[in-house]
């Protein structure tokens, strides 16, 4: 039975998440998240989408002055099977629970049709990130 629930920073489910995303957001671009720094998710609040013990998505929100969804990434094999859908309502509730009145993201040109068909806005041209050297969009949606 699938169920989203906390993961804690530097846990062992928190290792699998770093793993996920690895496989799916960097190796595909040449690059080892392994190389970069995620000491600033420890402020962050980190949810996955788990079917028994194994990790299927996660979802990052960093929430300091905005709430901002920092990564939505699930398996491969599971992409189009609702759980990125669940992960994000899950983050977007979170956020407006806390008070939080609109959702940012930075999102791969690829997946921009995933958040339009949500709710989201795009608000900016095209650019690159450093992290992942693919094009991107800023989006929003109020919440």
């Amino acid at each position: 039975m699938r169920q989203i629930k906390p993961i804690e920073y530097g846990s062992a489910e928190y290792l699998e998440t770093l793993e996920l995303r690895n496989r799916v957001m960097r190796i595909p671009l040449g690059l080892d998240i392994h190389k970069e720094d995620f000491s600033h998710e420890r402020a962050s609040a980190i949810i996955g989408s788990f079917d028994g013990g194994q990790l299927l998505g996660v979802g990052v929100m960093s929430h300091k002055d905005i709430f901002k969804v920092e990564y939505l990434c699930v398996d491969f094999h599971l992409q189009g099977s609702g759980i990125g859908g669940e992960l994000l309502d899950r983050m977007e509730a979170m956020a407006a629970e806390q008070g939080g009145k609109t959702m940012y993201l930075d999102a791969r040109v690829t997946a921009q049709p995933f958040y339009a068909h949500r709710g989201y806005e795009t608000t900016s041209e095209i650019f690159i990130m450093e992290c992942a050297p693919v094009p991107h969009v800023a989006m929003e949606k109020p919440l």
